[in-house]
């Protein structure tokens, strides 16, 4: 191996080891953006902006900055066609929509969104930096969960959480941290799950105990969230126990029990009864009004009948339920949202968007299989009851699938089931 003389030392950098170099920061700057984007609300902003959004603003610069020097963009796989479909869609919905404020303002939103994915597909050149944002966004969920427990010790609700920022609600016993819905957290918690069991099976070391941690304080915090659909929807983000029990030792089944046992103690003792309760009626809400959510939906139908084709505009939705129910409510559901604000043209993109992140996912090896199947699975009954086609959780998953899903054929082309 040759030293370094000093005329190697004084020359000039070359094009390319700068563009890695700026790739590499770009990288540790998405690591945080993935990390950050659960409880970035609830550190102090900066300018304006949560610590997310500089970090996105950041990495576009420092890859934008790749691209000048000499680095090349990578060739965008075909679900992220599908995403600048739907994004151009929504932007023609100017043209017609009930809400001009409102569809410009989710526009731009879809802009922000449409970038960060393919920031993430820029950096995210090989399976290990996929593994990275995957570990990111575990450790992110971690942190976000032992802020819910911390607030549960303290007996800080949701309601006062609120109340410190000056807003008000109806008290219950429900917790979560400040910035997020309860429903919204319980979900992004459950999106964790699998991504921290696929994380165990590829593991070896005692790291594999953080992660198994990790499961018992999302599991715990989900409980504490009184979250009905979430409760539902991490139900099914442990179906990847199913692909992962077969490569877990004796031991580390041993582990997964006693991670089981635990986190049912905690919950019987420690979980106040009133959440229990709240939990418990889930059949009774399912046969009422969900929480009015039958009254929107049943608006929203109407909406799409009315506005089939086209829809009434990206963002719309309040605006276009007002006359019906007497308030401006969001959908609480991504499809029906999706159908009445860009109508089944929208839809029909949205719906080819997720086949084609599917189609993907179906040919790679077992256990990656198993975890996006089981991710999507989690996310399509959670969203039944949120509107989340414009939250950043939603777009991190798919830009995740698809970086993971071509990161795997680099390496392995002919990978099929």
């Amino acid at each position: 191996m040759k030293g370094i003389t000093l005329h190697s030392w004084l020359a000039a950098p070359r094009a390319s080891d700068v563009a890695a170099t700026l790739e590499r920061l770009a990288y540790l700057l998405m690591w945080g953006f993935v990390c950050t984007v659960p409880w970035a609300e609830t550190v102090p902003k900066f300018g304006e902006r949560v610590v997310t959004s500089w970090l996105g603003i950041l990495a576009a610069a420092l890859v934008c900055l790749r691209l000048l020097v000499g680095g090349k963009a990578r060739r965008l796989a075909m679900p992220h066609w599908w995403m600048l479909a739907l994004v151009g869609w929504s932007m023609l919905s100017l043209y017609w929509t009930l809400d001009w404020k409102s569809t410009v303002e989710r526009v731009e939103t879809y802009v922000k969104l449409l970038l960060a994915v393919w920031l993430i597909w820029e950096v995210s050149v090989d399976e290990s930096r996929v593994l990275g944002l995957l570990r990111a966004w575990v450790l992110g969920m971690g942190l976000s969960a032992g802020i819910t427990l911390y607030n549960f010790a303290l007996g800080r609700t949701a309601a006062d959480v609120l109340a410190a920022q000056g807003l008000h609600r109806w008290p219950e016993a429900r917790f979560t941290l400040a910035g997020i819905n309860e429903n919204e957290l319980s979900l992004m918690l459950g999106l964790s799950v699998p991504m921290s069991l696929y994380l165990i099976a590829r593991t070896r070391g005692p790291i594999m105990l953080l992660y198994w941690i990790h499961l018992a304080l999302c599991l715990t915090a989900i409980v504490l969230t009184g979250s009905r659909g979430g409760l539902i929807a991490a139900g099914c983000s442990l179906l990847m126990l199913l692909f992962v029990a077969p490569r877990l030792r004796r031991w580390q089944v041993g582990t997964a029990v006693g991670t089981g046992i635990a986190v049912a103690i905690i919950g019987i003792y420690l979980v106040p009864g009133a959440t229990w309760t709240r939990l418990f009626e889930l059949g009774t809400e399912l046969s009422g009004t969900m929480t009015h959510r039958a009254e929107i939906w049943a608006a929203g139908i109407a909406i799409v009948r009315d506005h089939p084709l086209l829809g009434v505009g990206l963002g719309a939705f309040p605006a276009a339920v007002y006359e019906k129910l007497g308030r401006g409510y969001v959908a609480h559901n991504t499809f029906l949202s999706i159908a009445a604000e860009l109508g089944v043209v929208g839809l029909a993109i949205f719906l080819v968007l997720l086949g084609s992140l599917l189609s993907a996912v179906v040919r790679m090896r077992h256990l990656e299989r198993g975890l996006w199947m089981c991710v999507l699975l989690t996310w399509a009954v959670g969203v039944t009851a949120l509107s989340w086609d414009y939250r950043k959780p939603t777009w991190i998953v798919f830009a995740l699938i698809a970086a993971h899903v071509w990161s795997r054929r680099s390496a392995a082309p002919n990978e099929i089931p």
